[in-house]
Parts: C-alpha cells; structure tokens; sequence
C-alpha cells in the first residue's frame, strides 16, 4: 500500500489539528515502522526526539515523522500534534489497516431473527444467535460467538473466540440436592467503538443486561460476569476478572490479573494495578493496588477524557 504524504498532511490538519511541514516535493510512504528502523518511505511517531533520531532527519527527505508541537526543529517531513502516538494511530487505521469486506461469510450461522446491519462484517464460523443485532461498520473476526440477545453497537471490533451473551456462574445450593443453575435472560448491551479481545467472555445478564460504554476496550483472556455496568472509554486488561454486578466508572482501567469481587463500584477515571484485589469499592481519581487491593495514590482527572 503506498500513501502519498500530502493525503496523510491533508488528514491531519483536517482531522487532527496538525501543523504539516513538507519542506520538499512531495512523496510517497509504503508503511510504518518504529523510530529505530525508520527510513525511506516510512511514517514513523517520536515522543521524544534523541541525537541519532535527530541526526538522521536532517537527511531524509522522503519519510516521516509525527512529533509533538514542541520538538526542536526538524529538517525532514514532519507533523507536529499534541499527542504523537494518538495521532499516529489513526493515521495507520485512516491508511494502513486491511478492513475486512463488508458481509456475512458463507461458513457463519446466524439466526433468522438476528439483525445485522449491511456494512458490519461477520467473520468465518462465526455464531449470531436470536434476536442478536449488529450495528453499522462492526467487525466480528474469526469463531466469535453472540449468542441471544446480544445488542453489538456501530464501529465496534470483537477478535476472534471471543463470546458474548451466554448464561454465567449463578448458583443456588439447597442441601440434600444437586445445585442448581440459575438461567440467565438479560443479554448484553455493548456500546459503539468498543473493542473484545480474543477468548474473552461477557456474560449475559440475569434479568437485566450486562452493559459495557462507549469506547470500551476489553483485552484478551478478561471475564465479565453477569450484570457488569461499565462507563465509557474503559480499558479490562488481560487476564482480568471482574465478578458479577459490578459497576466501572468512566475511564478507569482495570490492569492485567487484576480480580474485582461481586456487587462493587470502581470509580470514574480510577486504577486498579496489576495483580490486585478489589474487595471493597475504590473511590473516583485513584490508583489502588494490593490483596487486598488500598488507594495509594490520588489522581487528578482528565477533564472531558470520556468525551
């Protein structure tokens, strides 16, 4: 794929605020690549510009940097933004990223009552089940499982094995007898732009749906239990657990391993660090780490970071 560096210039001021240098003619760029490996026909982004980085850019004239808007001066191509690293990915996903054909393929299975919308794409042995919706532009990978009442918001990617819907761990135990499994009903409500990893699961809601926010972003190998309420723009990071009923405000991350027990709130803008244990409700702006998990650091919010 080649990419000519005055449509990605023309991008970036119109979508990104940037300013643009182009101190030459104009050229084409091929890919991406890390600050180390940049060269010729290379988009790359610099957080911070070292001696050697800035030593090669005095004589490349046909590749790219992003950088922030209070970088020293550079002599090759480059786009100055707030957030380099912000800017350079969606510049890759505007102009490098494969999007998968708009369509359902031959080998899924979709219930006759599923909804789908024409421009989501549904991958191979995929399972949509019953009353299952899919919003505009959506991408469902690989062996990804919706299975009733799941409702998939617009512009949302779920990765390949990822479940979504099926009955969770609701027990009842009455003595002399077998337990008993409780059934589930409620479905999943998944807002827009919200990323699933793979082999992850959301359960489905008792009664009332599991909900998880805009912008959302669930890595590989998280639980979600039944009746889990997050807010936007969240990040569930590998191998989490979260239990049953909890409510995540706007904007927290729950680390990798971390475990959040039942019936609790994590609060907007809040860190639950790696490995922790949440047994008790962490309160708003705060970084909390441990088993059991303690605030150890206050936060100071992002205004608007939910927006």
């Amino acid at each position: 794929m080649t990419i000519m560096f005055s449509e990605i210039g023309d991008y970036a001021r119109s979508e990104l605020g940037a300013e643009v240098h182009i101190p030459g003619p104009d050229f084409p760029l091929s890919g991406l690549s890390s600050t180390a490996t940049w060269h010729s026909g290379r988009l790359a982004f610099a957080k911070a510009l070292d001696s050697e980085l800035l030593a090669r850019a005095t004589s490349v004239a046909d590749a790219a940097l992003i950088v922030a808007h209070d970088a020293e001066t550079l002599a090759c191509p480059h786009i100055r933004v707030a957030n380099p690293r912000l800017a350079f990915a969606r510049i890759a996903e505007a102009f490098f990223v494969d999007r998968p054909a708009p369509g359902i393929h031959s080998t899924a299975i979709v219930d006759p009552t599923a909804t789908i919308d024409p421009s989501a794409s549904i991958g191979p042995y995929c399972v949509i089940g019953a009353r299952c919706t899919i919003g505009a532009r959506t991408v469902l990978h690989t062996h990804v499982t919706l299975h009733r009442d799941v409702h998939i918001g617009t512009d949302c990617v779920l990765w390949s094995h990822c479940v979504v819907g099926e009955d969770g761990y609701g027990i009842e135990r009455q003595p002399g007898e077998l337990q008993k499994r409780l059934p589930h009903f409620g479905g999943v409500v998944v807002g827009n732009g919200v990323h699933v990893g793979n082999f992850s699961a959301i359960v489905g809601g008792t009664l009332d749906p599991t909900r998880i926010g805009d912008g959302t972003m669930i890595d590989n190998l998280v639980h979600i239990a039944h009746n889990v309420q997050t807010g936007k723009n969240c990040q569930i990071i590998a191998c989490a657990e979260v239990s049953g009923s909890v409510v995540i405000g706007d904007n927290a991350t729950i680390a990798p391993n971390a475990t959040v027990i039942q019936k609790i709130e994590i609060g907007e803008n809040s860190l639950l660090g790696i490995g922790a244990v949440a047994t008790k409700s962490i309160p708003a702006n705060v970084v909390a780490a441990g088993v059991p998990a303690k605030v150890i650091r206050t936060l100071v919010p992002v205004e608007g970071a939910a927006e």
